[in-house]
């Protein structure tokens, strides 16, 4: 039988997080969003939802420090913000933890087993909008599997560039902070 620490490695893989790590890090997951949207945008959805900027810091977390500090990450990211900037609305709040939590702990999981993979953040994320879009569906009769499917394909289209940021940020972290060679 595994346990959580023996599916993850964390020990030979990933950093411990001081008490100043997590600070930065939270602080960090606060800055970037804030930033994305201060930008000028007169698109339909926030900018937030093309750029995906909740993800990197959760990427980054996971890949340095694995899944506990990952998950944590994703759980107060989105927290923080709506506390100080009013985004994420109500709304998307839980919904936006549970996949910034399952990104976190896929990314984590999956690091260790492909560590060259540039395309780990894309798939983590794909496969939490495909859960997140889905997972109403599968545990209500009332919701149909059809429009769920709908809103998944059209969150991965807004999410294009996202996508594409987040596979740059894995490969960089590969490239300079190689976990094996």
């Amino acid at each position: 039988m595994s346990t959580p620490a023996l599916l993850f490695s964390s020990n030979r893989i990933f950093k411990s997080a001081s008490k100043r790590d997590l600070g930065v890090l939270l602080a960090v997951a606060w800055v970037v969003p804030f930033a994305v949207h201060l930008a000028p945008w007169a698109g339909p959805l926030p900018l937030g939802a093309h750029l995906l900027p909740m993800f990197w810091t959760t990427l980054v977390a996971a890949y340095f420090f694995g899944p506990r500090v990952g998950a944590l990450t994703g759980v107060f990211a989105p927290a923080i913000n709506l506390l100080v900037t009013g985004l994420p609305a109500w709304k998307f709040l839980g919904g936006l933890s549970f996949e910034l939590v399952g990104f976190a702990l896929l990314v984590a999981w999956l690091m260790p087993r492909f560590p060259q993979a540039f395309w780990v953040a894309p798939l983590a994320f794909t496969a939490m909008a495909f859960l997140a879009a889905g997972l109403p569906a599968l545990v209500s009769v009332d919701v149909a599997i059809r429009p769920a499917l709908a809103s998944w394909l059209s969150s991965m289209a807004a999410a294009t560039a996202g996508l594409g940021v987040l596979t740059v940020i894995n490969a960089v972290l590969i490239g300079f902070y190689p976990k094996i060679r």
